[in-house]
Protein backbone atom coordinates (compact mmCIF):
# COMPACT_ATOMS: atom_id res chain seq x y z
CA UNK A 1 0.00 0.00 0.00
CA UNK A 2 1.61 3.32 -0.97
CA UNK A 3 0.95 6.22 1.01
CA UNK A 4 -0.88 9.36 0.15
CA UNK A 5 0.63 13.07 0.44
CA UNK A 6 -0.36 14.56 4.09
CA UNK A 7 -0.93 18.22 4.77
CA UNK A 8 -0.12 18.38 8.23
CA UNK A 9 -0.29 22.10 10.72
CA UNK A 10 3.24 23.28 12.16
CA UNK A 11 3.02 23.82 15.75
CA UNK A 12 5.58 26.17 15.92
CA UNK A 13 4.68 28.38 13.38
CA UNK A 14 1.42 27.24 12.21
CA UNK A 15 1.99 26.77 8.56
CA UNK A 16 0.57 24.15 6.51
CA UNK A 17 3.30 21.76 5.55
CA UNK A 18 3.04 18.66 2.85
CA UNK A 19 4.29 15.48 4.38
CA UNK A 20 5.21 13.17 1.35
CA UNK A 21 5.17 9.53 0.87
CA UNK A 22 8.92 9.08 0.22
CA UNK A 23 9.28 11.00 4.11
CA UNK A 24 6.61 9.23 5.27
CA UNK A 25 8.44 5.90 4.41
CA UNK A 26 12.01 7.20 6.20
CA UNK A 27 9.67 7.73 8.81
CA UNK A 28 7.91 4.43 9.27
CA UNK A 29 11.43 3.33 8.67
CA UNK A 30 12.77 4.79 11.55
CA UNK A 31 10.02 4.41 13.66
CA UNK A 32 9.27 7.84 13.99
CA UNK A 33 5.75 9.44 14.61
CA UNK A 34 4.54 12.17 12.26
CA UNK A 35 6.26 15.33 12.15
CA UNK A 36 4.98 17.92 14.28
CA UNK A 37 6.73 20.84 13.29
CA UNK A 38 7.65 22.15 9.70
CA UNK A 39 11.14 21.88 7.41
CA UNK A 40 12.18 25.08 8.10
CA UNK A 41 11.12 24.99 11.69
CA UNK A 42 12.73 21.56 12.22
CA UNK A 43 15.55 22.78 10.60
CA UNK A 44 15.76 25.90 12.59
CA UNK A 45 15.55 24.24 16.07
CA UNK A 46 18.58 21.48 14.91
CA UNK A 47 20.85 24.94 14.29
CA UNK A 48 19.90 26.21 17.39
CA UNK A 49 20.88 23.25 19.02
CA UNK A 50 24.03 22.68 17.06
CA UNK A 51 24.99 26.30 18.03
CA UNK A 52 24.88 29.87 16.71
CA UNK A 53 22.11 30.94 13.96
CA UNK A 54 22.73 33.11 11.41
CA UNK A 55 20.88 35.14 8.64
CA UNK A 56 21.07 35.89 5.19
CA UNK A 57 19.51 35.86 1.78
CA UNK A 58 18.22 33.21 -0.39
CA UNK A 59 20.00 33.44 -3.53
CA UNK A 60 16.39 32.08 -4.98
CA UNK A 61 13.44 33.64 -3.86
CA UNK A 62 15.04 36.50 -1.60
CA UNK A 63 13.31 35.04 1.73
CA UNK A 64 15.45 34.62 4.96
CA UNK A 65 17.50 32.01 4.97
CA UNK A 66 18.78 30.53 8.18
CA UNK A 67 22.10 28.78 8.20
CA UNK A 68 24.90 27.58 10.59
CA UNK A 69 27.81 29.49 9.20
CA UNK A 70 28.14 33.40 8.49
CA UNK A 71 27.30 33.57 5.36
CA UNK A 72 30.06 35.66 2.92
CA UNK A 73 29.12 38.01 -0.12
CA UNK A 74 30.17 35.41 -2.66
CA UNK A 75 28.25 32.48 -0.63
CA UNK A 76 24.94 31.27 -1.82
CA UNK A 77 22.77 30.49 0.72
CA UNK A 78 18.93 29.45 0.14
CA UNK A 79 15.86 29.27 2.22
CA UNK A 80 14.41 25.64 3.48
CA UNK A 81 11.64 25.36 0.68
CA UNK A 82 14.77 26.59 -2.25
CA UNK A 83 17.15 24.17 -0.70
CA UNK A 84 14.94 21.23 -0.59
CA UNK A 85 13.83 21.83 -4.39
CA UNK A 86 17.40 22.04 -5.41
CA UNK A 87 17.98 19.05 -3.53
CA UNK A 88 15.19 17.14 -5.52
CA UNK A 89 16.36 17.99 -9.18
CA UNK A 90 20.13 17.12 -8.15
CA UNK A 91 18.64 13.75 -7.48
CA UNK A 92 16.32 13.65 -9.84
CA UNK A 93 19.08 13.86 -12.02
CA UNK A 94 21.92 11.45 -10.70
CA UNK A 95 18.77 9.16 -11.32
CA UNK A 96 18.66 9.96 -14.81
CA UNK A 97 22.24 9.40 -15.01
CA UNK A 98 22.47 6.34 -13.66
CA UNK A 99 19.77 4.70 -15.97
CA UNK A 100 21.81 5.25 -19.09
Amino acid sequence: MTAEEKILKCRQCGRDFLFTPEEQAFYSKHGYGSPRRCKDCRRAARLQKAGRVYSGVCAACGKEARVAFPPAKETLVYCGDCWAQIAAERRSMRKTRGSR
